[in-house]
């Protein structure tokens, strides 16, 4: 895949944007790309502060610019290799307009749960992961220096495709391994697969079946891997009744660090919506995700 040329970090000045402030700074610096950290105000926010501190918008956007500016000094990430912007308006709004006024490729963002959910990403990144026009990188909080373990999923679509060819960027550069998996469902599989409601339980392993789907994943993947370096890439088929359980299941057993998994599968569509899978990967992986999109992807308008 082509470097990355400009990223875009969203900070709310919460510990875990600090993280993927950090992570941001790392990708930026390895592909050298350009950075811009960028605060989304709120508009009642604004308005509040404007009359509590008799100033006008010009002002209260100045202050928190140098709150950013701070922020970003704090995080050791080389304060001046990163431009700080301050906008005013929805989150989700004013950062998609921002990747489009930078014209940047990958949105970086944190990712923490709450006490009774600890996988689950925020309101705001699980809307970018769906709808915003570029990859989209969540950073776990507790996520420290270099992925190690990485998993992509690989369904045969263009855009596993793509995400592999990303996930073997990253290893090349974190001196990673890397895991290519394919969950596939047998007839009786998909029987009982009730909308991914069935139980992760495994159902009786055809081996002439998995010798073929082994056989497919190994030429889709020789394309994509033959300038994999010294990256070691390990091919995995699993037939499994809940692909998303499987995937996940896979995660944990592993002690994966990221998973990268492109956001429509099989059918190719350029819709607003992920895919069922990726979304339960998304709000479920104890681990850091990147999530990207397929060629030509558009935004909707929010």
């Amino acid at each position: 895949m082509k470097k990355l040329h400009h990223i875009i970090a969203a900070i709310d000045f919460t510990p875990s944007c600090r993280n993927a402030l950090r992570e941001a700074a790392r990708r930026a610096s390895l592909d050298g790309a350009a950075i811009t950290a960028v605060h989304v105000m709120d508009e009642f926010l604004v308005h509040e502060l404007k009359k509590a501190l008799s100033a006008d918008q010009s002002a209260v956007r100045a202050e928190w610019l140098e709150r950013l500016k701070k922020f970003v000094a704090e995080s050791e990430v080389g304060a001046g290799a990163v431009n700080a912007e301050v906008r005013i308006g929805h989150p989700f709004s004013e950062l998609v307009e921002a990747c489009r006024a930078h014209s940047a490729d990958l949105l970086v963002m944190g990712a923490k749960g709450s006490r009774n959910e600890p996988n689950r990403v925020g309101a705001i990144a699980a809307k970018c992961v769906r709808k915003a026009p570029v990859d989209v990188f969540l950073v776990r909080e507790d996520a420290q220096g270099p992925f190690k373990k990485i998993v992509t999923c690989v369904d045969f679509s263009e855009n596993s495709a793509k995400a592999v060819q990303y996930a073997l960027h990253v290893a090349r550069q974190d001196d990673a391994t890397l895991d290519c998996l394919h969950v596939y469902q047998s007839a009786l599989a998909m029987s009982l697969d009730y909308g991914g409601f069935a139980p992760s339980m495994p159902v009786t392993i055809d081996p002439e079946a998995v010798d073929n789907w082994r056989k497919d994943l190994d030429a889709f993947l020789a394309p994509l891997t033959r300038e994999a370096g010294d990256v070691k890439v390990t091919a995995l088929i699993k037939e499994r009744v809940n692909i998303r359980e499987a995937i996940l299941d896979h995660v944990n057993e592993t002690h994966a660090t990221l998973v990268v998994l492109g956001t429509r599968g099989k059918t190719g569509l350029r819709e607003m919506l992920i895919g069922t899978t990726a979304e339960k990967i998304v709000q479920n992986a104890p681990c850091s995700i990147l999530a990207v999109k397929p060629d030509g992807f558009i935004s909707a308008a929010d």
